[in-house]
């Protein structure tokens, strides 16, 4: 079997728990996850923390994202440019009236708001994965954003992988240009 038939199977299975997993499980198990992150250091140090906005099958970032709003803290969330086919970080005031959906039907920017973030004012960057291991490799859905976008941050800006504790493995296929995260935060 190739690398790449190997990621397709650990997708495919994992995306067959994510969505066989209850909407108030994925709750439950959501506000776990964000209660341990909101006690890491590098969380509560944040003073720009980038978000994936979540889909119906993924740890639910949403109330954080909304919450750090709320409080006044700077929140930056990912547009996907599918003509450059490139992450694009851009930063956002009030979800309700910023976001839209976009592609592949996840809420991203408006247009208009539509200008690169100064990724050196990053201090957090929250990464989805269908699967990670305990070493912080991930496997994404297989576009590449994240890789790419996760190369060009630098040095000091913290990369956090959220998951469900079934989304973690003793080891992941990875390949020479994969990204991994600094930590994975589970439920358990």
């Amino acid at each position: 079997m190739t690398i790449v038939q190997d990621k397709e199977k650990f997708r495919q299975a994992v995306l067959a728990q994510l969505k066989c997993q209850s909407q108030d499980l994925r709750r439950r198990r959501s506000d776990l996850i964000l209660e341990k992150l909101k006690r890491r250091s590098e969380f509560r140090k944040s003073l720009v923390t980038m978000f994936y906005v979540s889909t119906s099958d993924e740890v639910d970032t949403k109330s954080l994202l909304l919450e750090m709003l709320r409080e006044g803290k700077e929140v930056v969330v990912p547009y996907i440019d599918r003509k450059i086919d490139s992450l694009i970080a851009v930063q956002i005031q009030n979800a309700e009236e910023d976001l839209r959906p976009g592609t592949y039907g996840i809420l991203e920017p408006r247009h208009d708001l539509v200008r690169p973030f100064d990724l050196n004012r990053l201090d957090l960057v929250l990464v989805p994965g269908i699967a990670f291991d305990r070493r912080g490799h991930r496997l994404g859905r297989g576009k590449g954003y994240y890789d790419r976008f996760l190369k060009m941050l630098p040095s000091h800006v913290k990369c956090f992988g959220l998951a469900f504790d079934f989304q973690v493995f003793k080891s992941v296929p990875t390949e020479d240009w994969d990204i991994s995260v600094d930590r994975v935060i589970t439920n358990r």
